[in-house]
């Protein structure tokens, strides 16, 4: 509808169940990212962009979704993040309320949110969880791995 904000996120399925790393597993898992740039036929140019702890996937705008992300000044042609030279994909952390499998997600054991059920979450999961995005491409090695706060232990 006429209302409706745009929207540039595309989704991976999570391996099911996902292990976590304190323990537990999460079923029906999903990751949402948003991409910028084109991946090359050797699949050499890819660049993996964990969000800090708050914000979505939407780091800079795009053809699908305009509006100014919260890396606009970062991303983009002959921008530090230069998307003419990388494949850039942002994905949101697992356990947010972006998009990606989080508290308020419904576990498919009960048809409820999860709420404080929701598996203890680690950096750990968040990694793990970016990398079946990144595979889900068919790229075998990144050139970049980056993040601001959250996201820069994340990487760690």
């Amino acid at each position: 509808t006429e209302n409706e904000e745009p929207d540039a996120r595309r989704y991976v399925k999570l391996s099911d169940p996902f292990p976590m790393w304190q323990g537990g597993t999460l079923h029906g898992g999903q990751i949402a990212y948003e991409t910028w740039g084109r991946l090359n036929r050797i699949r050499d140019n890819a660049l993996l962009l964990f969000t800090g702890l708050s914000p979505s996937a939407h780091a800079a705008s795009s053809p699908e979704d305009p509006r100014s992300g919260w890396w606009q000044r970062m991303i983009g042609p002959g921008l530090a993040v230069d998307t003419d030279r990388y494949f850039v994909i942002c994905v949101n952390s697992l356990g947010s309320c972006f998009g990606s499998t989080g508290p308020a997600s419904i576990n498919p054991a009960t048809g409820e949110p999860y709420r404080l059920e929701f598996p203890d979450l680690s950096v750990e999961d968040i990694a793990r969880a970016g990398h079946e995005v990144v595979r889900s491409f068919g790229i075998l090695r990144l050139d970049t791995v980056m993040g601001p706060s959250l996201g820069g232990m994340v990487v760690l």
